[in-house]
């Protein structure tokens, strides 16, 4: 059985679709995003950010590791993996560690790619 003190070290975020945000997001751990967030997000520590079919983002995206499902309008910079999914629509800029796009993707940006090890 789970303690209180197993919750209380457990870092996970969730923002469901009838969510709206306009502002700046600041995250620690993973997240999804299934809603419309109009600002910046940004995920400090170990953390995956999943922004789900039917997310819609206008802003700034700073993570380490990135799976997009959904619209984003701005700027993307992750040091690891983004993966852009068949449903994801991408307009803006986006550098990253490592891409994957996968086939049906719209992505209308300027890319690129960078070893953080180099």
């Amino acid at each position: 059985m789970k303690s209180d003190k197993d919750f209380h070290d457990f870092n996970y975020n969730v923002l469901g679709s009838r969510s709206k945000v306009t502002g700046d997001i600041i995250l620690s751990g993973d997240a999804i995003i299934t809603s419309e967030i109009y600002g910046s997000i940004e995920v400090h520590e170990q953390g995956k950010l999943v922004l789900e079919r039917g997310s819609f983002v206008k802003g700034r995206i700073k993570a380490i590791d990135l799976e997009i499902f959904g619209t984003v309008e701005g700027e993307i910079e992750c040091s690891g993996l983004v993966s852009v999914r068949s449903s994801a629509r991408i307009t803006g800029t986006l550098k990253s560690g490592r891409l994957v796009v996968y086939p049906g993707a719209i992505i209308e940006t300027d890319i690129s790619t960078e070893n953080p090890g180099n």
